[in-house]
């Protein structure tokens, strides 16, 4: 103060924009460390795709294509929850209260939980700041902007803008997030690839949409295995988890004919039995054509090769197609024995039968490797009925099933040949 004596203060100063204290370390014993509490949702499928249910607090990233079902599915998360007591928000950017109104009442939802129709940030987090809510759902993150960057909707900027304080608000309050996001030509999720860095869980909803069931996979996921699969399927009253997808898979197999095998797959902890078709038909361009869905086309390009040197079949007059039915993406090399199965199934005009299952790597050589779980995978054909099984090496099985060994890749046609 002028014209006075000792008058100046000590002031702390303040090292942050914010004005808030700076956090300081904290040193933690194992005891006082507690486990990640989860909240089941009552969705079978998608429970074991996030591992036992959602942790509170995280953040949760849900991709797919236009039309595949991520809002309803969203719609079921959020009637769950309501129904065991929690409070749910669910904000929309895109559709307005009569359309959300009309959504709700198309799928049966009987549940009454909260609605925000906004696309300003500061609305959403002065609504989850004002009322605690178990969950809030951003649908669509793409949508919802700050206005005071000077920046269109959407952009690089923009979007992770808002992810960031929407995720540090709702770690802080325990609330947990399910941004919604649309996803580019190329299938993969629109906007800057830090936004899946930030959130603790990625999945991707999948499926052709004239086909009634979808696929929800795990990408990422702190709390639990990656490459865990749910199955649901659409309904006219939404969407159903299907509790028994091998049968699932296999129902519609019906009278098989050449170049069809079938593959126990194993997808984060759990083995699903796949149907793996193949064609081989000659040419009618001068280099034949290579084409696969759900197997990658890399290792069919390999595994021909080997199969053609292995047996002395040649197949530069054929041209050789390859799918994975029911839209199931499979990298794990286990898979080799079944597609070289179905392809020397096509090519020699012979049916592997109903009930016959094959698995194993193949190698350069022609040689038939052993793969892991090959005591889960047995178990699982034998509860669906199968018993005919075709591996590598001496394995532990039940009465009433067939274990057929082999060894590499000629034993496999010599075997095939003489069915």
């Amino acid at each position: 103060m002028c014209q006075g004596w000792d008058t100046f203060k000590e002031v702390a100063p303040v090292s942050r924009a914010d004005g808030k204290e700076p956090r300081r370390p904290v040193i933690l014993s194992d005891e006082e460390l507690a486990d990640e509490e989860r909240v089941a949702s009552g969705i079978g499928e998608m429970d074991r795709v996030l591992g036992g249910g959602m942790t509170i607090g995280s953040a949760i990233l849900l991709g797919g294509d236009p039309g595949i079902g991520k809002t309803t599915l969203c719609f079921e998360i959020a009637s769950r929850l309501t129904e065991l007591g929690l409070k749910v928000l669910y904000v929309s950017g895109e559709e307005s209260l009569r359309q959300l109104a009309s959504r709700k009442k198309r799928l049966g939802i009987k549940a009454a939980f909260a609605f925000l129709t906004t696309n300003h940030l500061d609305d959403v987090i002065s609504a989850i700041t004002e009322e605690h809510y178990a969950l809030v759902i951003v649908d669509s993150v793409q949508s919802v902007y700050n206005p005071k960057l000077p920046m269109l909707p959407g952009s690089m900027g923009q979007v992770k803008d808002v992810s960031t304080r929407l995720t540090m608000e709702a770690k802080a309050l325990d609330t947990s997030l399910i941004f919604i996001g649309h996803v580019t030509k190329e299938g993969v999720i629109a906007g800057p690839k830090v936004l899946e860095h930030m959130v603790d869980t990625v999945l991707y909803f999948e499926g052709d949409k004239m086909l009634p069931y979808r696929i929800l996979r795990t990408i990422k996921n702190r709390y639990g295995a990656v490459e865990e699969v749910g199955i649901f399927q659409m309904t006219g009253e939404g969407l159903i988890s299907v509790e028994n997808p091998s049968q699932f898979f296999i129902s519609q197999r019906g009278d098989i004919g050449e170049g069809s095998s079938l593959f126990p797959y194993i997808t984060g902890s759990r083995p699903i039995v796949l149907e793996v078709q193949a064609i081989t038909q000659k040419t009618n361009f001068s280099i034949p054509r290579r084409l696969s869905l759900g197997y990658d086309v890399n290792r069919l390009f390999i595994l021909i090769s080997v199969i053609e040197k292995t047996i002395g079949k040649p197949f530069f007059d054929r041209d050789i197609y390859v799918n994975v039915t029911g839209g199931m993406k499979v990298n794990e090399p286990a898979i080799d024995l079944s597609v070289a199965a179905s392809i020397l199934s096509s090519y020699k005009e012979v049916t592997l039968g109903q009930n016959s299952a094959f698995f194993g790597e193949v190698g350069l050589t022609g040689e038939i490797r052993k793969t892991v779980n090959m005591d889960l995978r047995i178990k699982e054909c034998q509860r669906i009925g199968i018993n005919r099984i075709f591996c590598p090496g001496e394995v532990r099985h039940s009465d009433g099933i067939e274990i057929v060994t082999v060894r590499n890749v000629r034993e496999l046609g010599k075997k095939i040949g003489n069915r």
